[in-house]
């Protein structure tokens, strides 16, 4: 299967980036909490894309627990895994080398990220297009491969350091009100959207699922960044 090769792939690529940092007297920089983050982040995959898709196919709420696991969840947890200096490891020089050079690099801007982000969430809900993903696999396999890429785009802007907190938090907040009207679209429409998916209870289920996991990874990374400072007013209320 195309997604089990590329999962082994990229587990052997983090290997490797993680002995060689170690070697280098760096196991600071690739510590176990790392591997832990990559382990279930790449582990989610398979999960996604494999244990849960006979059933996708049915069942909207599952088809949408796919896509926030794949473009969220499992991107937040390979970003975190990776950023830093061990991202430089996990490829070869003679490829990373070309790729800092490319207009590519110029995707990792805030605005650029989150509209490629948000426009790939509102194309891949239109009903027609949402039902021609179910009736034709390389459409399909397009669709997860753009979810996939964009929330790992989105999630290394969202977890860089580098970047200011009002920039991380802005961010976070344009995702979450984005999801936030498709969920809502969804748990208050009474009628099918979808005709694949007759069933209103499902659709509604659907926009629970997106809400829910937009509240706990967007707000979990929202309190980290934003936890130092409010101690002051807590030390002053206090």
């Amino acid at each position: 299967m195309t997604i089990v090769a590329l999962c082994v792939v990229a587990t052997i690529l983090f290997a490797q980036a993680v002995v060689r940092l170690r070697r280098r007297g760096r196991p600071d920089l690739a510590d176990w909490p790392r591997i832990v983050f990559f382990a279930a982040g790449i582990a989610l995959m398979p999960i996604a894309l494999i244990a849960l898709d006979e059933q996708a196919d049915s069942n909207l709420a599952v088809h949408m627990t796919q896509h926030v696991l794949i473009g969220d969840l499992a991107a937040a947890l390979l970003v975190l895994s990776v950023r830093g200096p061990l991202a430089l490891f996990v490829l070869p020089a003679p490829v990373l080398r070309p790729l800092a050079r490319t207009p590519l690099r110029k995707l990792v801007r805030p605005k650029i990220a989150y509209g490629l982000w948000a426009a790939n969430l509102g194309i891949w809900h239109v009903p027609w297009l949402y039902d021609l993903a179910l009736r034709h696999e390389w459409v399909h396999y397009t669709e997860h491969a753009l979810w996939t890429t964009f929330g790992l785009l989105a999630w290394t802007i969202l977890l860089d350091d580098r970047r200011t907190v009002g920039q991380r938090v802005a961010l976070a907040a344009a995702m979450f009100a984005s999801g936030q009207v498709l969920s809502d679209v969804l748990m208050f429409d009474f009628q099918p959207l979808y005709p694949a998916y007759p069933d209103v209870h499902q659709q509604q289920l659907a926009g629970v699922v997106m809400m829910a996991e937009q509240v706990v990874t967007l707000g979990t990374l929202t309190f980290t960044l934003l936890r130092p400072r409010l101690r002051p007013f807590r030390a002053v209320a206090a």
